[in-house]
């Protein structure tokens, strides 16, 4: 349960305020690595419904946080996009790491469990 609770960074605003800030795509790399570890983490231990749960706080505290600042936020920086469309294009993109990875877990601990049930 504390793992999940790391759900609770608005990690898809993280990633562009620091691209805008620093000039940096380390909050990309953060966010994509930390929620694809902490999903796959969580699929291991059969507590998948933390990560749809999680998934949807995170977002929404995110997309919260971009419609709060405005667009003023970046001057442009992020151009076509507002703010709140990169943090929704952000998220779409954590699933599509994410889910794989859920997936590869969750085949990974059911052929552990049947290879335990056939050494018996």
């Amino acid at each position: 349960m504390k793992r999940a609770l790391l759900y609770l960074i608005p990690f898809a605003w993280l990633g562009p305020y620091l691209d805008w800030k620093e000039g940096s795509i380390l909050g990309y790399a953060l966010f994509l690595f930390g929620l694809g570890v902490l999903s796959y983490s969580l699929a291991r231990s059969g507590k998948p419904k933390y990560i749809v749960i999680g998934n949807m706080v995170s977002f929404a505290i995110s997309y919260g946080i971009a419609l709060s600042v405005g667009e003023g936020y970046g001057e442009g920086y992020f151009n076509p996009l507002t703010v709140s469309q990169l943090v929704l294009g952000v998220s779409v993109l954590n699933l599509v790491v994410q889910i794989p990875m859920v997936m590869n877990a969750i085949q990974n601990k059911v052929m552990k469990k049947e290879l335990e049930g056939h050494d018996g």
